[in-house]
């Protein structure tokens, strides 16, 4: 491939594959409504894949590849994690890169093991060591 290409270092990439689909394809496909469509895409599959309880969440955002969730903050109707992964990290320099897919499936399966209504964000955030990372705050009723 063409180096000079401005997107030329996700392509000896491992995940290049999936960056290809998730943060290329998809976004030229859902146009404008990529973050509602994704989000709404990840309720979905949460649905079709529930869990016992909140503890397996943990688990099986690793499993699913959306990468591993660290809680940082929790407050009665708020709740803020962190989401970490190599693939997170090479997905945030990439400036579509959108994770409501992942905010999606983690509000409905909060939604789901508590039975109160959740929504959520994701924001991608420039950290105290001046590193992007992705932050997922719920928003729980």
């Amino acid at each position: 491939m063409n180096p000079e290409n401005e997107n030329a270092h996700i392509i000896d990439n491992e995940h290049f594959s999936y960056l290809l689909i998730r943060d290329y394809l998809l976004g030229n496909i859902l146009g404008e409504h990529t973050d509602e469509i994704l989000y709404w895409a990840g309720k979905d599959l949460a649905r079709q894949f529930p869990l016992k309880s909140q503890e397996d969440l943990y688990e099986a955002m690793i499993y699913c590849g959306f990468g591993q969730l660290e809680l940082l903050k929790k407050e009665k109707n708020t709740q803020q994690y962190r989401l970490e992964s190599d693939l997170v990290t090479v997905r945030t320099q990439n400036e579509q890169a959108t994770f409501q897919l992942e905010a999606g499936f983690l509000a409905q399966q909060i939604q789901m093991t508590t039975g109160l209504p959740c929504e959520a964000k994701a924001e991608i955030v420039v950290g105290k060591d001046k590193k992007k990372e992705v932050i997922i705050t719920l928003f729980i009723e």
